[in-house]
């Protein structure tokens, strides 16, 4: 055999062998496509200030059902599901991560729900259990350790917390594994208040408890509340006497026995 002619075989079976080696290729990590529906208009107009519809209420869907799941990036998915007709609205800030303010509502279609409609056109239902017989109310805000959203329910006697977490609400628990709550306006001897505080440059959630002394002043604690960062659990944090010697009639007192967020929007029920 000639040398040109064993060259020859040499790069024909080169050529064919290199034909057989993998590319280095894995499966496709596209993401699959998601398809977005657009939701139905609330059949209530949102307000700055809580306001009340007269129209006639609508039905509610399961409160079982999460509203919605985040998109990934800022906003909620919307879902179709509108403000139920009656609810009392309030226009409050951005919840969901798009820089636009959202919808709170109190609705008494059925059991008491507290919601959340975002400007994506997502709603999302949290079913009230208190039990107090009068005004039910509710607050959320953006707290900034963590960085989750709270919200507060209360029935005028105590108050439950939750969190709005990726589109939908969380039942936050103590440490002893039930919901935790705060006592509210003397309704027991542990507490007396629930606020919001942002006197050290965060919004933090925080219990109070307003004493009266001997000579009928008021000292007042506040105890810092430890929220992680799923809003599924929560701790006691660090108590201090911050006002002293207050009379009965004190604002600070006053806010020491109720819920409330600083100017945070609230929505009730009737009370009826």
């Amino acid at each position: 055999m000639s040398k040109s002619t064993f060259l020859l075989l040499t790069l024909a079976v080169g050529m064919a062998l290199a034909g057989c080696a993998p590319t280095g290729s894995g499966p496709s990590t596209e993401a699959p496509t998601t398809t977005t529906t657009t939701a139905a208009s609330p059949t209530t107009s949102a307000t700055p200030s809580a306001v009340s519809s007269t129209s006639p209420p609508s039905p509610l869907p399961s409160p079982s059902t999460p509203g919605n799941s985040a998109t990934g990036a800022a906003g909620c998915i919307p879902n179709g599901i509108a403000i139920p007709a009656g609810a009392t609205t309030a226009i409050i800030g951005d919840v969901d991560g798009d820089q636009q303010p959202d919808t709170e509502f109190y609705t008494e279609v059925g059991a008491f729900s507290y919601g959340i409609h975002t400007a994506s056109g997502a709603t999302a239902l949290l079913p009230d259990d208190l039990a107090g017989p009068g005004a039910h109310s509710g607050w959320s805000a953006r707290l900034d350790g963590p960085a989750i959203v709270a919200t507060v329910l209360d029935d005028g006697r105590s108050a439950s917390l939750h969190a709005f977490i990726n589109c939908s609400f969380v039942t936050t628990m103590g440490t002893d594994g039930q919901p935790y709550r705060f006592l509210l306006n003397g309704f027991g001897e542990h507490g007396t208040g629930v606020a919001c505080n942002n006197r050290n440059g965060g919004t933090l959630i925080e219990g109070a408890l307003a004493q009266k002394r001997g000579d009928g002043l008021y000292d007042i604690q506040w105890t810092h509340v430890n929220m992680s960062a799923d809003g599924t659990t929560a701790t006691n944090g660090t108590t201090e006497t911050r006002y002293a010697g207050l009379a009965e009639s004190d604002p600070l007192v006053k806010q020491a026995m109720g819920s409330y967020c600083n100017d945070v929007p609230k929505v009730s029920t009737s009370g009826r």
